[in-house]
């Protein structure tokens, strides 16, 4: 039953890497050791011992984040909303809008979630499926405009 239930319903489909990867050099990461250092010797001057352990905590993950490449999953929408892997789902409820970024070799949808903590959902996409999601989304939830937040041009600035 549940294979008729598929076939009757519309999917988009498609791969695509968890986030945008941009490379970081050798000297990207002597700064963000260099800041750390300086940020470490200004909290132990201020004998604040447990900003100290957070800065030593806090650069250890950093680079370790920053090494990451990211892994390609299958995101897919459906009626029900978006399906990221085999685990993660996204109602429609929990949607209020979207937006399509065009970037340099490929899209980005923005989902912006009902949820405070976590406003924004951000999915790439491929450039040839950009009309196809784009109607497919306005039968469920309405366009929106979306300006970039300090958070994205932060993340950019530093190359995450």
């Amino acid at each position: 039953m549940k294979q008729s239930i598929e076939k009757n319903e519309k999917i988009i489909a498609w791969h695509a890497p968890e986030f945008e990867y941009r490379h970081k050099s050798l000297e990207w990461y002597w700064l963000t050791i260099i800041g750390s250092v300086i940020l470490f010797v200004v909290a132990v001057w201020e004998q604040d011992f447990l900003f100290a352990l957070f800065l030593i905590i806090a650069e250890f993950l950093f680079i370790h984040w920053a090494r990451e490449y990211p892994k390609t999953l299958r995101f897919a929408l459906t009626k029900n909303g978006l399906e990221i892997g085999p685990k993660e789902r996204y109602g429609f409820d929990q949607m209020s809008g979207f937006h399509i970024e065009e970037r340099n070799d490929h899209a980005e949808l923005i989902l912006k979630m009902r949820n405070r903590t976590h406003p924004y959902l951000k999915v790439i996409i491929l450039e040839e499926d950009v009309p196809e999601i784009t109607a497919f989304l306005h039968r469920r939830i309405p366009e929106i405009d979306y300006e970039e937040t300090l958070t994205d041009v932060f993340e950019r600035m530093i190359g995450f």
